[in-house]
């Protein structure tokens, strides 16, 4: 599954921070102002618990690219 937005993109050097909790690009943004930087890691625990892979990648316009992959279940 990918997710792309339409936002400014995530520089190369910060994708795998903004899967740390707590973790804001915007230094503007706290509790007041929206977001507690959980989002993407609760994601990516999810993710992971399953077996799958998240990964930030940029689209070919510069935004943001979410790829999530999980493994396919075949029941024995």
């Amino acid at each position: 599954v990918s997710i792309d937005d339409e936002g400014p993109g995530i520089p190369a050097d910060q994708r795998q921070t903004v899967l740390e909790p707590f973790h804001r690009l915007e230094k503007s943004r706290n509790r007041a102002t929206g977001g507690a930087g959980l989002g993407l890691a609760v994601v990516r625990s999810l993710v992971e618990a399953h077996g799958g892979t998240i990964e930030i990648a940029a689209t070919p316009g510069g935004s943001t690219r979410v790829n999530v992959a999980l493994p396919v279940f075949r029941p024995a």
